[in-house]
């Protein structure tokens, strides 16, 4: 019997938000029904009302805070950055320029292209891989999620690879990754701020810079 595909489509949601704090599975559901030109919901409510619009929707035309966005750069180079991200960026004092050390900044999918990742062993340079990874999605889609695929190939590129070990480092960091080899991971919220603070820490930035 074939599944319905509805049910699949809500199953995967579920999955993929459950283990979100409740701000970023609105921030997510809100992006998503934005995407496909959904007209109810929250979304909509904020669409509707341009008094009330947040800083991570779309303009159709150039307004004064969109400058404010991103300190420098011009508006091009934060395409394909997702409106959640661009929030991030500013609060965190992230410039386009800095995460293109890290990311592919400004290609279809952004993904990890760093020449090397922080970690003394294969185990904590998975740790760094998973984390970067999820930061790379969070970029372009505004949602941490990726596959156990992912992580497993770009850890092989980064010598991050311990075949004994590998689903047991991953295991072990369920407090910033929540998921299954099956079903792929999200970065929780700690798993966002441990994976803001590693991209801090290999560009340089301090807490008071």
């Amino acid at each position: 019997m074939t599944e319905d595909p509805e049910i699949t489509a809500l199953t995967s949601v579920y999955t993929a938000l459950k283990d979100l704090d409740p701000e970023a599975q609105q921030r997510v559901l809100d992006y998503v029904a934005r995407k496909l030109g959904l007209q109810h919901g929250p979304a909509a409510e904020r669409l509707k009302d341009p008094a009330g619009l947040t800083e991570d929707l779309p303009r159709s035309e150039p307004v004064s805070d969109t400058r404010n966005q991103i300190e420098e750069g011009s508006i091009s180079d934060t395409e394909g950055i997702s409106p959640v991200a661009l929030k991030w960026m500013r609060r965190n004092g992230l410039k386009v320029e800095d995460l293109g050390r890290l990311f592919s900044i400004g290609a279809d999918e952004i993904d990890l292209i760093a020449k090397s990742v922080p970690g003394n062993s294969k185990n904590s340079r998975a740790r760094s891989v998973a984390l970067l990874k999820g930061m790379a999605t969070y970029l372009s889609t505004g949602a941490a999620r990726i596959t156990y695929e992912q992580i497993k190939e770009a850890c092989l590129h980064y010598d991050a690879y311990d075949a004994s070990n590998h689903a047991r480092t991953l295991k072990g960091m369920a407090a910033e990754l929540s998921g299954s080899t099956s079903g792929g991971f999200v970065l929780t919220a700690r798993g966002l701020t441990a994976g803001t603070e590693l991209i801090k820490e290999v560009l340089g930035i301090t807490a008071n810079s």
